[in-house]
């Protein structure tokens, strides 16, 4: 495993390659005191690691972070800050851990053991290709279609034929009348115009999934269509077949608990957001939040609750007006000592709560801040 640091105080970069020696098992290929240094030498250096500092002049980590998964989109990323503000932030990009200085031995000991679990687990899309399939679809964060070796995406002709399949994708194996269709699509129209569109964009439909030479099929039913896939792969479908169904082993199931979390990359069907995907949306992200929650319950049990810390962050940034996932955070700052986090988080959630709701916290939340005390549980979250 290879590494690079980046971090513009030459006593920090010191510090991190002092540590990282001494602890073994990872080879520092470069240094860097700016992001833009770092990312010329990319390419040169493929490190599989970047230990990344976020407050930097001209670019600050954040943006360098996006740079550099676009340049090396297989390196992880671990932000390396002393300030716990850019937390929400740093798992947005999807980074691998956050590491607050000065940076204890252990705690990077953690993070490293993490590294070495945490190869990036074969995609979706990759075992559509290794099983036969002829296509991936997407329906996280943004639908499309991808098919052939080098990924090509279906085009749509029009925004109408986008949603008219992504609707059929939403009922597959179902039949969808064609007035559903029609007053979905087309409702100012008269009727004979909206018929016509409607044959015009399943027949285009049609012959684009054809000249791709896929399997996805749109029949003719008694009173409608129905959309059928052979040998497809949908990321929704290969998320929800993933569902990791036991936790009693969690030192042996995290890497898959934590690589089918992260497969969660947006809402279902987000940049579109159709109306009637509301539903379905709701579901998938309640589903997300929950098991997110039962495993940042879980790594506190099993001694971990610095990661459990982290996946808290990951689903605060997400529900930003979840009131509990700040009762959680809360505790479990207050569970390792960390009284000015708490403070920090209580702060926040008055904000958030007088904003959005127009009202302070609820009662328990503001009795258990009144009154806490230093001597708190050490289980923090039920899972």
């Amino acid at each position: 495993m290879k590494c690079i640091i980046v971090d513009d105080e030459p006593l920090a970069l010191n510090d991190m390659e002092r540590q990282l020696h001494k602890l073994g098992g990872i080879e520092i290929c470069g240094k860097f005191g700016n992001a833009k240094d770092a990312l010329d030498a990319l390419g040169a250096l493929d490190p599989n690691v970047i230990f990344l500092d976020i407050d930097m002049p001209v670019m600050n980590g954040l943006e360098a972070a996006l740079l550099f998964q676009e340049a090396l989109p297989g390196a992880r990323i671990v932000f390396v800050t002393a300030y716990q503000e850019y937390a929400l932030k740093a798992f947005e990009v999807n980074a691998l851990d956050y590491l607050l200085k000065p940076v204890l031995l252990p705690r990077l000991a953690q993070t490293l053991q993490r590294l070495e679990s945490a190869a990036p687990a074969p995609s979706a899309a990759a075992n559509a290709e290794t099983s036969g399939a002829q296509a991936f679809i997407r329906c996280f964060r943004s639908l499309s279609v991808e098919y052939g070796p080098n990924a090509t995406q279906l085009a749509w002709r029009t925004n109408k034929a986008q949603e008219l399949f992504a609707f059929l994708l939403h009922r597959r194996g179902q039949q969808t009348r064609k007035d559903t269709l029609i007053e979905l699509l087309w409702p100012e129209l008269a009727p004979e115009r909206s018929y016509a569109l409607l044959y015009t964009t399943v027949y285009q439909l049609r012959k684009s999934i054809e000249a791709a030479g896929i399997g996805i099929r749109i029949l003719n039913t008694k009173a409608g269509y129905e959309l059928t896939t052979d040998d497809i792969v949908i990321d929704v479908d290969d998320w929800e077949r993933r569902m990791p169904l036991a936790d009693e082993n969690l030192p042996d199931q995290l890497q898959e608990y934590e690589s089918w979390l992260e497969a969660f990359t947006g809402d279902y069907l987000e940049e579109q957001d159709y109306e009637w995907a509301d539903a379905e949306r709701r579901r998938l992200r309640i589903l997300w939040y929950r098991y997110a929650l039962r495993l940042a319950a879980l790594l506190e049990e099993h001694g971990m609750p610095a990661y459990g810390l982290d996946w808290l962050y990951r689903v605060q940034s997400r529900f930003p007006y979840s009131e509990d996932v700040y009762f959680l955070i809360m505790k479990l700052h207050a569970a390792l000592g960390e009284n000015s986090m708490v403070e920090q988080q209580y702060a926040l959630l008055v904000k958030m709560s007088e904003d959005q709701y127009g009202h302070p916290p609820s009662a328990d939340i503001a009795a258990w801040y009144a009154g806490r005390r230093t001597d708190v549980p050490t289980q923090a979250i039920d899972p």
